[in-house]
């Protein structure tokens, strides 16, 4: 077991969301969602997505268009206004007091990466799709690796997760945090949350959002993660997952901490995986996908270990 370790396309290339993502200038708008993220808290990653002219009131109890589990937040706590660009926070309930960008006030303005404490909750605002994913557009044969890819993940059905490595590169966090998509840690409480920058993230892929083609392009080729299809709902997932962080040394039983989720370790392990490692790493899993030497598209199944678009051949 391997351990620790801006050009148009021509004529015949399709070209995809990918480009548009690449090219901030494509895809700039006037406004954009928002996304307050609980931050700190008992749900911590959950996202309340914000509509441009939208305003809700977050508290405690079904009196608050948003409820959250929080003993020391009131019923009403706070409300927010969202303008597409950025929020208006108001204080609800003063005896209760309300913490905004670091300062203990009755209204006040935040922008992306804005902060708001309310009882024991912390939570950011984040503009959708403010992070480049990369500086400069990909070239024409990325576009067709990047095709490639995408065909061999399949669709984006609800089905098709990924495991990002934060340590790999600051902007997965912030492109993970600027989605709508649902997100979490798989380490588990305090100490893992410590080690939020460079933890692994398991993703689930909202259909109709941005977020699979600005980390293809950010980050395919450069060992951001691996994806997974599954017909499991995201906790069963991250449960599934979160049992192969630690492994233990056949010959020493010293337990080890086992970075599956890097493409490069996970390409020399499916060439010595044993039949029944395979079957346990796969339970609820159709196919782990993930990017060969080459950057070409591998996939690591029930049955065998092979190029993806090989499947139906």
């Amino acid at each position: 077991m391997v351990l620790m370790t801006a050009m148009d396309p021509p004529s015949g290339v399709r070209a995809s969301r990918a480009m548009e993502v690449a090219d901030e200038g494509a895809i700039r708008l006037p406004d954009r969602r928002g996304i307050l993220m609980v931050l700190w808290g008992k749900q911590a990653f959950r996202k309340i997505v914000l509509e441009p002219g939208q305003s809700i009131t977050i508290g405690r109890t079904d009196r608050a268009d948003v409820v959250v589990d929080d003993d020391r937040m009131s019923g009403q706590h706070f409300s927010i206004w969202f303008s597409g660009k950025r929020a208006v926070v108001r204080d609800l309930e003063t005896p209760s007091g309300t913490v905004i960008n670091g300062e203990e006030a009755s209204r006040a303005m935040i922008e992306h990466g804005g902060f708001v404490v309310a009882g024991g909750t912390t939570l950011q605002l984040f503009l959708e799709g403010f992070t480049r994913p990369v500086e400069t557009p990909p070239t024409v044969d990325r576009l067709r690796r990047l095709e490639e890819v995408k065909e061999a993940l399949g669709p984006v059905d609800g089905h098709l997760y990924a495991v990002m490595d934060a340590a790999r590169n600051e902007k997965i966090q912030w492109l993970l945090q600027e989605s709508i998509d649902r997100h979490q840690n798989l380490f588990e409480g305090q100490p893992g949350r410590v080690l939020d920058d460079v933890a692994p993230y398991l993703v689930r892929f909202t259909p109709g959002s941005e977020l699979l083609d600005r980390l293809l392009v950010g980050g395919w080729g450069d060992a951001w993660g691996i994806f997974v299809r599954s017909a499991e709902p995201l906790k069963e997932v991250r449960r599934h997952l979160r049992r192969f962080l630690m492994v233990e040394d056949e010959s020493s039983y010293e337990k080890l901490y086992f970075r599956y989720y890097d493409p490069r370790v996970l390409a020399d392990f499916a060439t010595v995986i044993t039949p029944r490692q395979r079957q346990e790493l796969l339970v609820g899993i159709e196919r782990v996908v993930y990017e060969g030497s080459n950057g070409e598209p591998l996939s690591l199944s029930s049955d065998t270990i092979r190029a993806p678009n090989a499947e139906t051949a």
